[in-house]
């Protein structure tokens, strides 16, 4: 058995995992190429980065230390008579509880690596939903060469699977898997959805032979089979509690789970933005950490700064809170290491501000709390506010609102003022009124028409939904962002962006006794005058300022096309987006492209910037992976 280990000081990004199961085990990689993989994947967690060589299957760790920082927990991590390894990213938040479950165990460790790889050596894949926190990670059984790979049931944590006829590799990012013998091909589908949705859903991934595991999925490979299976399915049923009730029920489930995310072995904060979800977080935390630290990001445009609710909160409880303005020279100066660190095409916009927020946090902490999931569970989106509206407009409001809308029709539509903003708003809203549910929320998913899809893609492909949902419930809307947006857009936004810059970044609000809860939860708990979040700020009222109670949702936006003005000539006539290279690379059609640089500075150009914006992203994506190779 070969090991290589490579030991680091200090404590900077988040863990990651790289391994193969080769059919035969003349496929397996040799030392330089696992060496190279690791390196690549070395800001996740250069505290550490080791693999090991088994017959026909090799594991590999990048770790970062949040528990047990002795080298004596670092991964693979092996039981006793060596029979079994495991490698994973992420945190078990109720080990200790699982540590007394198996009291007869020598513990070598205070880590929750040693409690897990015990949990599924007793229990097997049964382990796997007794588990509360987020993970990607790979269970070996050297004697029966039998091998797990499984993905928490939220996909808080990211995970990548290749398979071709000689193996299968699994890696916490896509960018590693260029270190190896793979196959190269740019799946189209999954172009045609980031050009609409701004990223990939699960199971794609922007290469044929890649797929991404799905939240709740576990892959059991062995001699005889491969097969998948799900370990954790979501609750959606209703009870009958009163409102009372459930405002109890939830101030309890969601203290305990941000004491549980509390536990660290090194420095923590939250990060406050100023809306209801962080502000909860936030104000929950300080009762059980006096001293916490609260960080926001703000912006020098003032339409999209918020700044000043977060300070609003950040008074009111008490946080010792910093406050970090971007510009747009802070823009100009990351704007290509920023590009960097995306490993696959991924366009959600809000990413740099994330970007930068965990590059100055991690300054001063290591882990961060975050409000991410409420939306997805209570109701916070838009368009969650703007279905429940629609499934009770009467007919006199249709009319009047189509009359609207027809009148602001020749204003322009765009996110950077208020009036362009609301008109966008009405005219998206007015769109809707003869679809079905399961239309408009497709419709309102896509940031980009399929209109300037067909216009700019050469192979073109009508995309739907990818996951199942009833749309028959009346909470689908909430279902769907559950099995959509928040794994593959906002999850992996933070992971993406926080993993750059050693940041570990925990969600109180994704416990899966907070999911439960939540989606038990009556819709009509959830809304109050087409607001969503109700039961949450009524619960949370007594900790939060008026200021942030009464305001109204904004999204988490950059402005992109204030800080792009002077140097998008420069891009879009950069070589990536010159007709010769266009012609070459075969993806798009350079006459779309031309279509875009001639109408940027237009009144009108409207929604499109998250066009220019994702051509962007991806030319420069195509250029670090594809041109490279």
């Amino acid at each position: 058995m070969a090991i290589q280990l490579y030991l680091r000081s200090k404590l900077i990004t988040l863990c990651g995992i790289i391994g193969i199961w080769a059919k035969n085990k003349s496929n397996v990689f040799s030392d330089d190429q696992m060496n190279s993989a690791l390196n690549v994947m070395q800001h996740r967690g250069p505290d550490n980065l080791s693999f090991k060589t088994y017959a026909n299957v090799q594991l590999g760790h990048a770790r970062l230390s949040i528990l047990d920082p002795n080298p004596r927990a670092n991964q693979p991590f092996c039981s006793n008579d060596g029979r079994y390894a495991l490698i994973f990213n992420g945190e078990i938040y109720n080990y200790r509880e699982l540590r007394n479950k198996l009291p007869q165990i020598d513990y070598k460790t205070d880590a929750d690596t040693e409690v897990l790889l015990h949990i599924l050596i007793k229990f097997g894949k049964k382990g796997l939903n007794m588990l509360d926190g987020f993970f990607a990670l790979v269970f070996y059984d050297h004697y029966t060469n039998e091998l797990i790979v499984a993905r928490d049931g939220i996909g808080i944590k990211p995970l990548y699977c290749y398979e071709d006829e000689d193996k299968f590799i699994f890696s916490s990012e896509l960018s590693p898997l260029f270190s190896f013998d793979t196959e190269i091909d740019l799946n189209h589908k999954a172009i045609n959805y980031y050009f609409g949705l701004t990223y990939i859903p699960a199971p794609y991934s922007i290469l044929s032979k890649v797929k991404k595991v799905f939240p709740g999925e576990a892959i059991l490979l062995n001699k005889e089979e491969s097969c998948s299976f799900f370990f954790k399915e979501r609750n959606n049923h209703p009870n009958s509690l009163s409102f009372e009730d459930y405002s109890q029920r939830l101030r309890s489930v969601l203290t305990k789970s941000v004491s549980n995310r509390l536990i660290a072995d090194v420095p923590l904060g939250c990060f406050l933005s100023g809306g209801i979800d962080s502000s909860i977080i936030a104000a929950i935390a300080i009762k059980l950490k006096p001293d916490l630290k609260t960080f926001s990001v703000g912006f020098d445009v003032p339409y999209f700064d918020e700044t000043n609710y977060a300070n609003d909160v950040a008074k009111k409880i008490g946080s010792q809170h910093t406050v970090f303005k971007l510009s747009k020279d802070d823009f100009k100066q990351n704007f290509t290491s920023f590009l960097n660190s995306i490993d696959e095409p991924f366009a959600d916009s809000s990413a740099f501000a994330m970007y930068i927020l965990s590059q100055k946090t991690s300054r001063e902490v290591k882990v961060a709390l975050s409000g991410d999931g409420a939306d997805e569970l209570f109701g916070g989106y838009r368009k969650h506010s703007a279905e429940y509206r629609m499934q009770n407009l009467k007919k006199s409001e249709k009319l009047a609102l189509n009359l609207l809308a027809t009148f602001l029709k020749p204003l322009p539509l765009n996110r950077s003022n208020k009036i362009g903003d609301l008109n966008r708003k009405i005219q998206k809203f007015n769109n809707g009124l003869n679809l079905t549910s399961a239309q408009r929320y497709w419709n309102w998913c896509n940031f980009i028409s399929e209109t300037d899809r067909k216009e700019l893609l050469k192979e073109f492909q009508h995309v739907e939904f990818p996951y199942s949902v009833d749309w028959g419930q009346e909470d689908a809307h909430l279902q769907a962002d559950q099995k959509l947006v928040l794994p593959n857009d906002m999850l992996k936004k933070v992971d993406l962006m926080s993993m750059a810059h050693g940041l570990e970044v925990r969600t109180p609000f994704l416990s899966w006794d907070m999911v439960d809860l939540a989606n038990s939860i009556p819709l009509e708990y959830k809304f109050n005058n087409y607001s969503g979040k109700h039961i949450l700020k009524e619960t949370f009222k007594d900790v939060l300022p008026d200021s942030v109670l009464n305001r109204s949702k904004k999204g988490f936006e950059i402005p992109i096309k204030a800080w792009l003005n002077e140097e998008i000539s420069s891009i879009l006539n950069g070589h990536l987006f010159t007709a010769s290279f266009i012609d070459k690379q075969g993806l798009f059609d350079y006459a779309k492209i031309n279509e875009l640089k001639e109408t940027w500075g237009s009144k009108d150009f409207g929604d499109r910037i998250y066009l220019v914006w994702s051509l962007i992203v991806f030319q420069h994506w195509y250029q670090q992976f594809i041109i490279k190779q």
